[in-house]
C-alpha cells in the first residue's frame, strides 16, 4: 500500500501543480492563451481529482475531523474551479481569473490540513 500511495502523491502533486500553474499564468495574461491549454488542463484536473480522490480513499476514510474538513473544502474548491474553467471557456480571462482564485484556496487548504 506504500507505494501505492507515493505514486497517487506523486500524480496528484504533478498534475496538480500543472494545472494550477498554468491557471495563475493565464490568469495573469488575460487569458490568452487558453485555447491551446483548455486540452491539457482539465486532464490535469481530471487526474489531480482522481488521484486526490484515492488518496482520501487510503488515508482519510476512517474518519471527518477537522484535517478532512479542510481538504474537503479544498477539494470542492478544485472541482468548482474546473466547473468554471469548462463553463466559460468561451470567456478566458474571466475563467482564468475565477479558477486561480478557487485553485489558490485549494492549496492553500491541502498545505494547512495538516496543521489544523
Amino acid at each position: 500500500m506504500t507505494t501505492a500511495i507515493i505514486i497517487l502523491i506523486a500524480l496528484h502533486a504533478l498534475s496538480g501543480t500543472f494545472w494550477v500553474g498554468s491557471t495563475f499564468a493565464l490568469a495573469r495574461q488575460g487569458g490568452a492563451g487558453s485555447e491551446a491549454l483548455f486540452r491539457p488542463q482539465m486532464g490535469a484536473a481530471v487526474v489531480a481529482v482522481l488521484t486526490g480522490a484515492g488518496l482520501w480513499h487510503l488515508l482519510h476514510s476512517a474518519g471527518f475531523g477537522a484535517m478532512e474538513k479542510v481538504l474537503v473544502t479544498g477539494a470542492l474548491a478544485a472541482i468548482a474551479a474546473a466547473g468554471v474553467q469548462g463553463a466559460l471557456k468561451k470567456k478566458p480571462a474571466v475563467a482564468q481569473r475565477i479558477a486561480a482564485v478557487l485553485l489558490a484556496i485549494t492549496v492553500v487548504c491541502m498545505v494547512t490540513a495538516r496543521y489544523v
